[in-house]
């Protein structure tokens, strides 16, 4: 049996993996795959995915675990949390897939785009670029996928076990 130090299996945990033109933290590239391979059912979300591993811009995902889903444009950073589920305003759910393939659509829009429609306000959906994601590609891929559609920008987090997941995670007392 071989030893690993665990600052050496930490250290190999957080580097970074190249999917194409995309870097994962190697501690969440089984998480990301997973998305991907359920996001992928939807011909939308596997075009986004598909132009995000082959684009020309190099995009990176970062990993959190605190219902941080967003998109970063002057770094390029995907922030997301793999385990951190939507209920929407109209009590539907989404996985947190579904979130990253939101955050993804961000990442791929005009940068020039992206700027005028988030500077433009919309009562429902808090800016036009995020009614532009929510409408679209969002709502195609929650058909698809039978999740929640959403009809703002709104709703709250809550824990899941999977990327994929869309029921409650509950922790038992101690």
């Amino acid at each position: 049996m071989t030893y690993a130090h665990p600052a050496f299996v930490a250290a190999a945990r957080s580097t970074p993996v190249r999917l194409g033109s995309l870097s994962v933290p190697a501690s969440a590239r089984k998480n990301v795959e997973a998305a991907f391979a359920y996001l992928s059912q939807d011909a939308v979300e596997r075009t986004l995915i598909d132009r995000l591993l082959h684009g020309p811009a190099q995009h990176r995902i970062t990993i959190n675990h605190h219902d941080d889903d967003s998109y970063d444009p002057n770094t390029h950073a995907i922030h997301w949390d793999p385990h951190s589920a939507l209920l929407t305003t109209d009590g539907g759910r989404q996985s947190p897939a579904l979130g990253l393939g939101h955050e993804i659509d961000h990442a791929l829009e005009n940068a020039r785009i992206e700027d005028r429609l988030q500077a433009m306000l919309d009562p429902d959906y808090d800016t036009l670029e995020e009614r532009r994601v929510i409408v679209g590609s969002e709502r195609h891929a929650a058909t698809t996928l039978h999740e929640a559609i959403r009809h703002d920008h709104a709703g709250t987090c809550y824990k899941v076990a999977s990327p994929t997941a869309r029921r409650a995670q509950f922790l038992r007392p101690a």
